[in-house]
């Protein structure tokens, strides 16, 4: 299947609502402006990966579009939850928290997770000065252990029959021109496993002229993610 052709999407979306490729064809719906079709595909594809981040992520640009903030506020804490490297989740769900008028203490969480994920952040640096007092940080924090939550959801058993049928659809060495190449079709990949593809899409959107520090962040979650792979 041609991951650029947006009919050749459409037919296989209209056969397969299960299919985890959906956020790609909302990303191009996106794209051009047409809400509503972004919006239903989302939806529908959501019903079938409810924790599917690319989607989410989609979903929650589309209400920041037509001003429910705080629908996407939800949303993007649920891209968060469930990916914690989404840069772009993370600086959205700050712009938004800040229109809602969030209390400065729920910022200075989001933007510390900002900050975690980009330490050269400029804005996240400066919100941080100036609400955080200094002396804070140098104090011993309390040693609590936490499990860690993987980069990326494993998926359920009863999927893996999906993504074996998306495996062989991309089977191929994955053509994306710089025109249709999105963080949501890396995210798309990554999550499934198709790391080799999801690195070539990444070259693409270098090549678009796309923020590198992503770019960058995006490469090394994936190479962890390969090196994990391989010691399974």
């Amino acid at each position: 299947m041609d991951l650029n052709n947006q009919i050749e999407l459409e037919l296989y979306f209209a056969d397969h609502f299960d299919t985890v490729l959906f956020p790609v064809l909302a990303d191009i719906y996106l794209q051009k402006n047409d809400l509503k079709r972004a919006r239903k595909v989302c939806e529908i594809g959501l019903k079938h990966h409810k924790n599917d981040s690319a989607g989410l992520f989609l979903l929650a640009q589309i209400n920041n579009i037509e001003g429910n903030y705080k629908e996407a506020e939800k949303l993007l804490e649920s891209v968060l939850m469930y990916s914690e490297g989404h840069l772009a989740a993370a600086e959205m769900l700050c712009e938004i928290q800040t229109v809602l008028g969030r209390a400065s203490g729920r910022l200075l969480k989001s933007w510390k997770i900002v900050l975690s994920l980009s330490p050269q952040h400029n804005t996240a640096k400066s919100f941080i000065a100036k609400v955080q007092d200094p002396e804070i940080e140098k104090q011993p924090s309390v040693n609590k252990k936490t499990p860690k939550k993987p980069l990326v959801d494993e998926p359920p058993p009863k999927e893996k029959s999906i993504i074996r049928k998306i495996e062989d659809e991309i089977s191929e060495p994955l053509k994306v021109s710089s025109r249709l190449a999105t963080f949501t079709l890396v995210s798309v990949l990554k999550n499934q496993g198709l790391f080799d593809q999801a690195l070539n899409v990444l070259d693409a959107l270098e090549e678009k002229g796309e923020n590198l520090n992503s770019i960058s962040l995006e490469r090394e979650t994936i190479q962890t993610l390969i090196k994990n792979s391989q010691k399974d």
